[in-house]
């Protein structure tokens, strides 16, 4: 019976003290991007269209566009920019979408849309260099391809030549006077 009068009060010690207890909420900051929509909606609309063919790809762009066109809004102008700078290959465009995002007057009005916008600015601005050296890159290999066509061809003639000589040598006979 002791032992049954212990448990109950250390039972009852336990959920007092569990009652005193709150829930922990993790403070959420503001990431809404002010009329268009918060970067978490923003960025899932950008990842579905990792799912999209060549055609559906084109009709978001060119839907993302007319609502740009609408209205061009900092916040609407850095969704098309994601959409530029990473969507897939029929709507990749590094170019226009630095173009979008280059203008100071229009950066978005939130923290988080302005520092994705810089992230996303950092990101173009390394990935055109890169693409700039592969393009300086491939001209090198393509100039030193023909290089070794001419080479190549040039070696060609130089064996063809001595094959030639080779064939044109007559047998220089030594003939002894006895």
């Amino acid at each position: 019976m002791k032992r049954f009068i212990i448990l109950l009060v250390m039972l009852a010690a336990m959920s007092t003290a569990c009652s005193e207890l709150q829930s922990y909420q993790s403070p959420r900051p503001e990431t809404a991007i002010t009329g268009v929509h918060d970067i978490d909606c923003l960025l899932m609309e950008l990842h579905g269209t990792r799912a999209m063919n060549k055609s559906q790809l084109q009709q978001t762009l060119e839907a993302w566009e007319q609502e740009f066109q609408a209205d061009s809004s900092p916040d609407n102008r850095l969704k098309l920019a994601l959409l530029y700078a990473a969507g897939k290959e029929p709507v990749r465009d590094p170019g226009r979408a630095q173009e979008l995002l280059n203008e100071d007057a229009n950066t978005p009005s939130n923290p988080a849309a302005r520092e994705l916008a810089a992230l996303v600015r950092e990101f173009l601005e390394e990935q055109i260099e890169v693409n700039s050296k592969v393009n300086d890159l491939n001209k090198q290999i393509a100039e030193q391809g023909k290089r070794i066509a001419e080479l190549e061809e040039q070696q060609r003639a130089l064996m063809s030549i001595e094959q030639k000589m080779q064939q044109r040598e007559v047998p220089v006979v030594i003939e002894n006077d006895k």
